[in-house]
């Protein structure tokens, strides 16, 4: 299961966290463990089975010392396939070897306890329950402290050393056979490891990186062209998806259309006035909001984030911050907003327990009369690429909510969607800017025929943007990899 963890978490970086991505990762993982029982089933009638029990545990120790080390190699070449291929192909490769070589290890285990006939059905049960509680522990331990707290090539490193010194020192004391294998891996991994850190120190200065369930978090000081003069871009990706960009010379926010348009959306607002902010980012439209007077929570549900918006990207003390998660917090708040921003990427990917009927339903009753909400999605509305947002804008109508959507660009793949909803059709005429009115999308070109209302039951948001996640993701990746290659960022630490 550790191993599982680590290798989706090797795979965001590039790939994201989508739901086609975990998807491959069980299904790989699932895959690898059958095909290593039957091995080792098979290899378990051997005659000097306890012989290939330490061998395969060897191994196995070397294939995840490894293991961030041959992601890296593969995902070099991932984007010459397409998305689909390259997320499986790469999962073949990641996870596949380890995953078999574990597999094979229970019925190895099981051979080696016992072979009578009466008791072997007890062994067996036994042996698996402590795999299972192992593989229980080590799910919660690499998930919530592990790696977040030491990333993945150290977790890795340690993690292979532990499973393979024992057999190692084993085979060698019998003389089966020189480990040279291990103590090769062991110090490549460990040379490659800190070569590594070496080519870091570039003139990209990397402040803050470290990976987590929710994915990567990663700042950088970027040198960049501004005015014919080269100054700081401080930067906040979450895997590797440009969330926050922050120019260090003048204290000033680089300009985003979709922030652009949130600015200009606050300001038709009185002082005073109530925001509230899913999903809080660097904090741009926090510390904006809190400029012109209002009064702000923010929910953000990866601590991380909150840290380095505090540490790096100057978040006002002024922004209530509660660490939540969003829906958690629409279900439970009975406090009335002016204005509610739904700014929920992570990386291209928005969490689909979010955006349901009944949460809209719920945000509809924290709108003060004459407030506005709105959401912040992919451009992409067309064809079945688009059924994703169309299924949204037909979730929010259906709560009875005045609903239109603008884009920030004429190009869906280079757009931003703002969905725009409110009680009052009044509230359009009052709080939304003339030009956003002037170029809200045609309902008449809504086709809202084949697209679904989507529930609690059925929170498919996610699925049904799985096409314009791919697209998004691998043309961002394509136009970025060049960038992350010459200045020497690893895909994770």
């Amino acid at each position: 299961m550790a191993t599982e963890l680590m290798s989706a978490r090797m795979m965001a970086p590039y790939f994201g966290s989508s739901l086609f991505v975990w998807a491959t990762v069980l299904a790989l993982t699932l895959g690898g463990l059958t095909i290593g029982y039957f091995l080792g089933g098979n290899i378990s009638q051997h005659e000097r089975k306890d012989k290939f029990l330490l061998l395969t545990l060897l191994y196995c120790g070397v294939l995840i010392m490894i293991m961030p080390f041959v992601a890296q190699w593969v995902l070099n070449f991932a984007h010459l396939l397409s998305f689909r291929d390259a997320v499986i192909s790469s999962g073949l490769i990641i996870i596949i070897p380890p995953v078999v070589g574990m597999g094979m290890v229970s019925p190895l285990v099981v051979a080696n306890l016992d072979s009578s006939a009466e008791t072997s059905g007890k062994r067996a049960g036994l042996v698996y329950a402590i795999s299972t509680t192992g593989g229980i522990t080590f799910t919660f331990l690499f998930g919530f402290y592990v790696i977040p707290n030491f990333g993945l090539i150290v977790p890795s490193i340690i993690t292979g050393f532990v499973l393979g010194i024992i057999p190692a020192i084993l085979i060698f004391k019998n003389g089966w056979k020189k480990p040279g294998v291990f103590m090769i891996a062991l110090l490549f991994t460990v040379g490659y490891h800190a070569w590594q850190k070496r080519l870091q120190s570039g003139v990209i200065d990397v402040l803050y990186q470290e990976e987590g369930i929710l994915g990567q978090v990663l700042v950088a000081d970027i040198p960049v062209m501004h005015h014919d003069s080269i100054q700081t871009d401080r930067t906040l990706f979450v895997n590797r998806v440009i969330q926050t960009s922050f120019n260090t010379q003048n204290q000033q926010y680089n300009d985003y259309d979709y922030f652009n348009v949130t600015q200009d959306v606050i300001t038709k607002f009185p002082k005073g006035s109530s925001l509230l902010l899913l999903g809080l980012g660097g904090g741009v439209i926090a510390n904006d909001a809190v400029k012109k007077g209002f009064v702000v929570d923010a929910i953000e549900l990866d601590k991380r984030i909150i840290h380095v918006a505090r540490e790096y990207f100057n978040l006002s003390d002024s922004v209530n911050v509660i660490m939540d998660d969003a829906r958690r917090f629409i279900n439970n708040v009975d406090k009335k907003y002016d204005l509610i921003i739904f700014d929920l990427f992570r990386g291209e990917e928005t969490p689909a327990h979010v955006f349901t009927a009944e949460s809209m339903s719920k945000t509809r009753r924290m709108l003060k009369p004459g407030g506005m909400a709105l959401i912040n999605s992919n451009g992409y509305y067309k064809d079945d690429i688009g059924k994703g947002n169309r299924s949204l804008f037909k979730t929010i109508r259906a709560m009875g909510l005045f609903t239109e959507i603008y884009l920030t660009d004429s190009i869906e793949a280079k757009s931003n969607s703002i969905f725009v909803f409110s009680n009052s059709m009044d509230a359009f005429e009052d709080k939304v800017p003339q030009y956003m009115q002037n170029h809200f999308i045609s309902k008449d070109s809504i086709d809202v025929n084949d697209a679904i209302i989507l529930t609690d039951q059925r929170p498919v948001l996610d699925y049904l943007n799985e096409d314009a996640t791919r697209a998004w993701r691998m043309g961002y990746m394509a136009y970025m990899k060049s960038f992350y290659t010459s200045n020497h960022i690893p895909l994770f630490n």
